[in-house]
């Protein structure tokens, strides 16, 4: 049974947790490659580098601030040489077979991210395809996105309905002639077919 699934009734929580080993681990191995020379650095895979050594260091999880600096203390006090060293045997794992060849995992927030940047494309480009896009904004941002939506919706909602004529333009219209008035006289008469006007 899935863990996750059985616990529906937890509160959801806005905040997040992060292994603080993580960003350490790369803060050492930017501090190590520094002393490599720069061909190198460009050939290795960062993220394996980072994978190797957190394999073998212990995870620091924090949910606040105040946690993360504590980790980071307890990291200093007690795994620095071990952060060191993992580092460092990460390096020469990935350095002895740099061009191996390995799908790396996209995690959900980078499809997504792709996703949606997908999406906001394909509106620049439907907007500009149907001259709803105004010249002083080239591009559709986030930021700008749902104005330019409404924007443009207006724009084609008053070409599809025809606007009434201002005030000014009734005035000068000819009004059209009354409709006739009826008598009861009229409703009682013979109607001759052949001298009806109507």
């Amino acid at each position: 049974m899935d863990f996750l699934a059985s616990e529906s009734s937890a509160p959801v929580n806005a905040g997040v947790h992060v292994n603080v080993m993580e960003t350490l681990v790369y803060e050492e191995i930017d501090k190590q490659l520094r002393f490599y020379p720069k061909n190198l650095r460009n050939y290795l895979n960062l993220t394996e580098v980072a994978t190797y050594a957190l394999n073998r260091l212990p995870p620091l999880y924090a949910s606040s601030v105040k946690g993360v600096e504590e980790q980071r203390r307890v990291a200093a006090r007690q795994y620095r040489s071990e952060l060191t060293s993992a580092v460092r045997r990460a390096i020469a794992a990935v350095e002895r077979d740099p061009l191996r060849s390995s799908e790396p995992i996209v995690s959900e927030i980078e499809v997504n991210y792709r996703g949606a940047e997908n999406t906001l494309g394909q509106i620049q480009e439907l907007l500009k395809r149907y001259n709803l896009l105004e010249p002083v904004n080239k591009e559709v941002t986030w930021d700008n996105c749902l104005p330019l939506l409404r924007q443009a919706f207006l724009k084609l909602t008053a070409v599809q309905s025809p606007t009434p004529p201002a005030i000014d333009e009734r005035r000068s219209m000819p009004l059209p002639p009354p409709p006739p008035i009826r008598t009861p006289a009229m409703d009682n008469r013979q109607i001759d077919p052949k001298n009806t006007l109507w």
